[in-house]
């Protein structure tokens, strides 16, 4: 058995779930390292972004409110539109690259579709836990670049969601 099956993110998921994550994980293993690393960089705005919209949406006690939620919304959305990580540097364009692309587009697809259709949502949440599994390395690095270039002022307790939430669950 492949031992990220027994990380904690996966522990109540059954083997279709288990499958779509492996499928995932072998496109995602094929990425070369400066490939990784960018997707590293969307991953970690895509998570934080998530946890975002999602408490604000059920009003959690430790939401950041609308104004920064929509920022954060925005930001995404356009790293998304301009395949261009305005936070990453030297490599402010590597989302340009065609695998890149590839992966990012049919996460959004699966996202938008999930949304009124159960069984593409919980693919969606299948390659998400790929990534998650797949750039666990560099998750972290990842996140910490993000904070320190997005322009988002965030929450010590939503950070350590996130790292909890998608890169500490995800060890094995």
């Amino acid at each position: 058995m492949e031992r990220w099956r027994s990380c904690p993110a996966l522990a109540d998921k059954d083997e279709a779930f288990l499958a779509a994550v492996a499928d995932s994980l072998v496109q995602l293993e094929a990425l070369s390292p400066k490939q990784r690393h960018c997707l590293a960089l969307f991953k970690a705005a895509e998570l934080v972004n998530a946890l975002i919209q999602i408490k604000e949406r059920r009003e959690a006690e430790d939401r950041v409110g609308p104004e920064l939620a929509h920022r954060s919304f925005a930001l995404v959305r356009s790293v998304i539109r301009n395949r261009s990580l305005p936070y990453a540097g030297s490599e402010s364009q590597c989302l340009r690259d065609p695998q890149l692309t590839a992966v990012i587009d049919e996460g959004c697809r699966l996202f938008h579709l999930g949304k009124t259709n159960k069984e593409l949502y919980q693919q969606a949440l299948a390659l998400s836990a790929a990534q998650c599994l797949a750039l666990q390395d560099q998750l972290g690095p990842a996140l910490d670049q993000y904070l320190q270039g997005a322009g988002l002022e965030l929450p010590e307790t939503l950070i350590a969601s996130v790292r909890a939430s998608f890169i500490d669950a995800y060890r094995s």
